[in-house]
């Protein structure tokens, strides 16, 4: 019997970074992954079919899939329903949005407290200490500007090296962070690998030309 596929939820806001969620959300699905694409409430004004798109950090407007209160509500009102994976892309203002919205840290939490995977990459590791520091005291990594703030609220920050496996990504058990939108690729394929499997991963990698 073929394993049921695995559901990923990418959350967007005003100002995230747009390849670190493309990029995330392309190699997901062609590792087969479920991914739904998230707008953060009260990040965007506007009616209708406006209120799903996001004005990104290089001002590429990327329309999402729900929101993120419409996908709870759906999806994960209850703890059998959450996502096997939670991305939080980088960019500042994305970043600084995500850590003023309650329901991302709600959500987060209950992420956490069910052993399931999150991931952040470049700016968005800030988010997990703005919400009552998640994960305080695992390895991580970020944006090096960010390198203080994390050790300082507690957290093992590393360079990830080069040459390493798992490419510029650091993975703690279920936390996945990396350092920016060179690294999205390695940061997608790491997830990709802990969602679907590390041969999934080699071989959507290698239709990508990665190597």
């Amino acid at each position: 019997m073929m394993a049921a596929t695995k559901r990923a939820l990418a959350l967007i806001a005003r100002g995230s970074e747009e390849m670190e969620l493309v990029i995330t959300v392309d190699v997901l699905r062609r590792c087969n992954v479920d991914v739904t694409v998230a707008l953060v409430q009260g990040t965007e004004a506007g009616t209708g079919k406006e209120e799903l798109i996001a004005c990104c950090s290089r001002g590429v407007n990327i329309k999402a899939d729900t929101t993120l209160q419409a996908y709870v509500e759906q999806h994960a009102a209850t703890d059998d329903g959450l996502p096997d994976a939670i991305i939080l892309p980088g960019g500042l203002e994305g970043a600084k949005a995500m850590e003023l919205a309650p329901a991302v840290g709600q959500l987060l939490q209950r992420q956490q407290k069910a052993g399931k995977l999150v991931a952040a990459i470049c700016a968005a590791p800030t988010v997990l200490v703005a919400h009552g520091k998640l994960f305080a005291g695992r390895r991580v990594t970020s944006y090096p500007s960010f390198r203080e703030k994390m050790t300082e609220a507690g957290y093992v920050w590393e360079e990830p090296a080069a040459g390493s496996p798992l490419g510029r990504v650091v993975r703690d058990d279920n936390l996945i962070t990396s350092l920016g939108p060179a690294t999205t690729f390695d940061f997608g394929l790491a997830i990709g690998a802990a969602l679907a499997g590390q041969d999934v991963a080699d071989k959507v990698a290698a239709g990508l030309l990665y190597k």
